[in-house]
């Protein structure tokens, strides 16, 4: 069989010019379609996506189940988890993610037997509870994770993280240590990230200017802190880590791992 360039080497000068006539009236055909339906560019984004984050053996199976009739399949992209001591600013870093990407990722809230803070609104911010109801949902299975943390109860529902797995989004879980090591027994397999202070005096300094915590909580925190910041640089423990000295610089390194692991794309 001959080659394309042997076929065009046998054409005249005005079929090659025929031919290239039509091939860039096919590309202004194709650029007019795509640009009434600007659906597709997504529904090809989402495809792409979905088979590069599954790699599945036979990509033609994988097309048919994706663009079924009915619209294509929900692809539950792996959960992020993000951890590291209180006050090192993982939660403004997972809302400047979750703004810049809001088709992306979406927060799982947590359940906590602690008051809510100022602004804090409950079912937004955390599911406010009591240690009753947390213990009972606990030993019924309801969590993914659960810890004891400054003396009240933290968790995460088993309902809140397929909830935004089922949307399509990358569920964020914002937990401490303890409840990651419980998601490493799940079949979640989740990405790991480890937030840390540039120094525990830096951390200290944050912690205190909060304005929101006695003395014997800040020692409680500064103490579990240490501990947490050994465990971040166990080997083997996080897939990647953020040094949250300057904040804008630490986010811009936080949004090239998500880039990395889940191929953001800015609005």
């Amino acid at each position: 069989m001959a080659s394309l360039e042997e076929a065009k080497a046998q054409l005249t000068f005005e079929e090659i010019a025929d031919l290239n006539k039509r091939k860039d009236e096919l590309k202004l055909m194709h650029q007019k379609y795509l640009a009434q339906h600007p659906e597709l560019e997504s529904m090809l984004g989402d495809f792409m996506s979905a088979l590069l984050l599954e790699k599945p053996p036979n990509v033609l199976e994988f097309a048919k189940q994706h663009f079924l009739v009915g619209g294509p399949t929900v692809v539950e992209r792996r959960p992020l988890v993000v951890c590291g001591p209180s006050g090192v600013g993982k939660g403004t870093l997972i809302g400047m993610l979750m703004k810049a990407f809001p088709d992306d990722f979406a927060f799982s809230v947590s359940h906590t037997t602690r008051g809510p803070r100022e602004g804090e609104e409950d079912g937004i911010h955390y599911h406010f509870t009591d240690a009753e109801t947390i213990q009972k949902d606990i030993a019924d299975g309801k969590f993914v994770e659960h810890a004891t943390v400054h003396s009240n109860y933290y968790g995460t529902s088993h309902d809140s993280v397929q909830a935004v797995r089922k949307a399509g989004k990358v569920c964020v879980l914002d937990i401490d240590v303890q409840g990651a090591e419980q998601v490493r027994e799940t079949d979640l397999k989740p990405y790991f990230i480890f937030i840390e202070p540039p120094s525990m005096e830096l951390l200290e300094k944050r912690l205190r200017d909060r304005k929101t915590e006695t003395e014997e909580k800040i020692q409680l925190r500064l103490e579990n802190a240490a501990k947490e910041l050994e465990y971040g640089h166990t080997e083997g423990k996080f897939d990647g880590r953020v040094v949250n000295d300057d904040l804008e610089k630490a986010f811009q390194s936080f949004v090239a791992l998500m880039t990395e692991w889940y191929g953001l794309k800015a609005e």
